[in-house]
């Protein structure tokens, strides 16, 4: 990368700003997952002995869509159902300075009396193919242990993936795969807990933002360039004076985690010259 001279980047970017006024701004890629589905061990479909029996690759509008469960009060009717998501990282530009995060929303189980649930959510390695292997895959790692209780409202809950993401990506896998079920040391014999996920509502899975880290990254490529440059004079305003951001996918906390460098709450001329400052082009 070579830096352009502050006053000539000014020029040219005052133009290009007026060109791309109208374009939206790419704050993150958001990606859903390309594969995933419920698997089971047990239940009808055969014995609960770990190894999985019956699946489904459709997440529809049934009453039990989204559920895990760990039942073992019988032998004769003890069942697990554990929840698999897989998604494609291969249209992200970014390969560092990035954060991600796993986005999903929990619901408590719809009777009582049922323990709080202790809802693990591993990591494994992806393929991208609906598999009845995925029910056990790895190697795995924990990622994080959510506490739900019975009846709990819907609640959402985000881990840090950063390294995961970032690891994947440069690389060259592209791919990451998600694993939620109930703590396998549970104590109590019948556990379980809901996760929002509708083939019709996409939004309703589980799913990964990637945001640029990069200053000045507006439109999440990497970098801080002219794009990026009409983005900032969007949130611009003043001394004290919050961003009022007309663009499209852009909103005041956008503008202030991308712009502020000098973290005072506003966009103003300190900003642009930090901004101006480390303006690069390819």
């Amino acid at each position: 990368m070579t830096r352009r001279p502050a006053n000539l980047l000014m020029r040219a970017a005052c133009v290009l700003a007026c060109l791309l006024a109208v374009l939206p701004a790419r704050g993150a890629d958001v990606i859903y997952p390309s594969a995933g589905g419920t698997l089971a061990d047990g239940g009808s479909a055969g014995q609960y002995d770990g190894i999985v029996d019956s699946w489904n690759w459709e997440f529809g509008p049934t009453g039990f869509a989204g559920a895990v469960t760990l039942t073992t009060e019988t032998p004769d009717s003890a069942v697990e159902h554990r929840i698999v998501c897989e998604y494609d990282l291969r249209d992200v530009s970014l390969t560092s300075q990035l954060e991600a995060t796993l986005t999903f929303t929990t619901r408590g189980a719809r009777a009582v009396p049922f323990p709080d649930v202790q809802l693990h959510v591993y990591s494994y390695p992806a393929d991208l193919i609906e598999t009845p292997g995925d029910f056990s895959a790895g190697p795995m790692t924990l990622q994080k242990v959510v506490t739900v209780t019975a009846m709990q409202t819907p609640r959402i809950e985000k881990i840090d993936v950063t390294a995961l993401v970032t690891t994947a990506l440069a690389s060259g896998a592209r791919k990451l795969a998600f694993r939620f079920q109930i703590d396998p040391e549970t104590p109590h014999v019948t556990n379980q807990v809901f996760i929002d996920a509708l083939d019709a509502e996409p939004a309703t899975k589980p799913y990964l933002t990637i945001r640029s880290t990069f200053p000045g990254d507006a439109d999440n490529d990497g970098d801080a360039d002219l794009a990026d440059f009409a983005v900032l004079t969007d949130c611009l305003g003043g001394p004290g004076t919050p961003p009022v951001p007309t663009r499209s996918g852009m909103a005041i906390s956008d503008c202030l985690r991308v712009f502020d460098r000098d973290t005072d709450t506003d966009v103003d001329l300190s900003d642009l010259a930090s901004f101006l400052d480390g303006c690069t082009e390819e």
